[in-house]
């Protein structure tokens, strides 16, 4: 047996010491830990402002609590049409701020460290996750400020058709599917376009303060986008040193983006969808005059360069765009669709039709019965509608 040695025995005293208040008694909530963490937390970047020894080494940002926090005014909302990266950034913003997101959707996310599915109120959270006016959340909500998180139409669409032919948000479905869906891919992607332009021109007519983010500059510059994201939410004139340390460890220090997402993208790039679009189903895109919106959200130019320049494509003035307001605050979820009964696709009647139905498809209705397993009537969605909800 070695013996512990006199200044062992001291600077394991001293640590201990240092590191008691950090064991939680038995009877103390989860919000009082998250509580006591966001203090410690707190009480670490006063003594560094200070020039002192911090006396422990903050928790892993994976293991941090995360607080429901309630605001004093209306909350944030952060509105996107489906698979913009919303779901990225509201992890990068809990990861940031240690508050949790809301949604006004009851989706498949809250398995993915998404908890907040369905809390909108400002008692409750202080950003909050919405596709309307794709579809309609539940319940209303007021927001008196809106992040608009947007992405170039091609590979938001094909992601989307993706995501419903797969009913996962990873999976891509084969080539010989592909082939086989050519006229219902076609069909989709037109009837999508009306919805992508509907959506955004709704956005961009309200008066209450909009930032313009797009997704592109987030997985470029996450740093940097996710900095304005954060001062407009919180309102917060001067990030100081607290939260540009919060971001460089939650985000900057990543060594890979997808990392930070609730769960893994499909693999590819800016652009790489585009050669799923021939000629002929661009030209009848365009003629549904999607390319003003296109414009305004500063894509002007994409189809004029090739794939490999969209990558390189130039940043947002100081990566986010902020538009001027004269109201107090919108609702949320009151008003007409951008996707109307025109724009709608009866995904379980276009598998059927392809046989992907069964077998091949993963949505949770088709793998619950390859597993043999009944959900006692709770789901009656049809196959593949049911996690859509990013």
């Amino acid at each position: 047996i070695v013996e512990e040695s006199i200044v062992d025995m001291f600077e394991g005293d001293l640590k201990n010491e240092e590191t008691a208040h950090r064991i939680y008694p038995k009877d103390m909530t989860i919000s009082q830990m998250a509580e006591k963490e966001w203090d410690d937390l707190m009480d670490v970047a006063s003594l560094r402002n200070q020039g002192r020894k911090v006396p422990y080494d903050p928790f892993p940002t994976q293991y941090e609590l995360l607080l429901f926090s309630a605001t004093q005014r209306a909350v944030a909302a952060l509105a996107s049409y489906p698979r913009s990266g919303n779901s990225l950034m509201r992890t990068m913003y809990e990861h940031t701020s240690l508050r949790v997101t809301g949604s006004d959707m009851q989706g498949g996310l809250a398995k993915h460290d998404l908890v907040g599915e369905m809390s909108v109120g400002c008692d409750k959270v202080q950003f909050v996750k919405t596709h309307f006016p794709e579809r309609r959340g539940t319940p209303h909500f007021r927001c008196c400020r809106a992040v608009l998180l947007v992405r170039n139409p091609f590979d938001a669409i094909e992601s989307f058709y993706n995501l419903m032919m797969t009913g996962t948000h990873t999976q891509n479905i084969s080539q010989e599917i592909r082939d086989k869906a050519t006229k219902y891919w076609e069909e989709f992607a037109v009837k999508e376009i009306r919805v992508w332009t509907n959506f955004h021109k709704y956005w961009l007519e309200q008066q209450i303060p909009i930032l313009l983010v797009r997704y592109e500059d987030l997985i470029r510059e996450p740093a940097k986008v996710m900095s304005r994201v954060v001062q407009f939410v919180l309102e917060i004139n001067d990030m100081g040193s607290f939260f540009g340390e919060r971001i460089d460890r939650c985000i900057k220090e990543q060594q890979e983006i997808e990392r930070l997402g609730s769960y893994k993208p499909r693999s590819g790039g800016i652009g790489k969808s585009l050669a799923k679009y021939s000629p002929e189903l661009i030209g009848r895109m365009k003629a549904e005059g999607f390319e003003e919106i296109l414009e305004a959200l500063h894509y002007g130019d994409l189809l004029n360069k090739s794939v490999e320049e969209w990558s390189k494509l130039p940043f947002l003035p100081e990566h986010a765009m902020e538009f001027e307001s004269s109201q107090d605050f919108i609702v949320v979820n009151q008003g007409n669709l951008s996707r109307t009964e025109k724009e709608s696709t009866k995904w379980g009647m276009v598998k059927k039709e392809l046989g992907i139905i069964g077998e091949q498809c993963n949505c949770a209705q088709c793998k619950a019965k390859r597993a043999g397993k009944d959900d006692n009537g709770e789901n009656n969605k049809e196959c593949g509608e049911e996690d859509s909800n990013e």
